[in-house]
């Protein structure tokens, strides 16, 4: 287990499950706290966009952040799955506007991304769920 699991998801006109393997391999060899994710899933596509088994389990919230941000900019990514068959925490993109509309922020962490977005750190997958359903769609991401 691990306490974050990031999955990038590829744009899957001229992408290949391997690329998302090729793209993570750098944060895997640069950090210590930062593995590939052993579970077994499949490689799928769904909407033009292709979701590859390769994902990275991260430990410790700054570094998660740090790689999160970083994968946003590159050009083959349309999205980042924050959850993960391995994860212990569960982050939520809220937009700063709406962190209001969370009914018990003393259940949460939050860690800022920048001027607009805050990853709202939920201990379980339940928790992170409600996150979703107390914060309008708009202000999600």
């Amino acid at each position: 287990m691990a306490e974050f699991n990031l999955q990038p998801r590829l744009d899957a006109d001229g992408s290949e499950a391997g690329d998302a393997r090729e793209l993570l391999a750098p944060y895997v060899d640069e950090h210590e706290a930062v593995t590939f994710g052993d579970d077994s899933t499949d490689a799928s596509e769904r909407d033009r966009v292709l979701i590859p088994e390769a994902y990275l389990e991260i430990d410790g919230v700054e570094l998660f952040a740090a790689i999160y941000t970083e994968l946003q900019e590159e050009p083959a990514v349309v999205d980042i799955g924050l959850w993960g068959p391995t994860a212990e925490r569960f982050p939520v993109r809220v937009q700063h506007y709406a962190l209001q509309q969370i009914s018990q922020p003393d259940l949460y962490e939050f860690h800022a991304l920048d001027g607009q977005v805050t990853l709202v750190i939920a201990e379980s997958k339940p928790g992170a769920e409600q996150v979703q359903r107390e914060v309008p769609g708009a202000a999600l991401g």
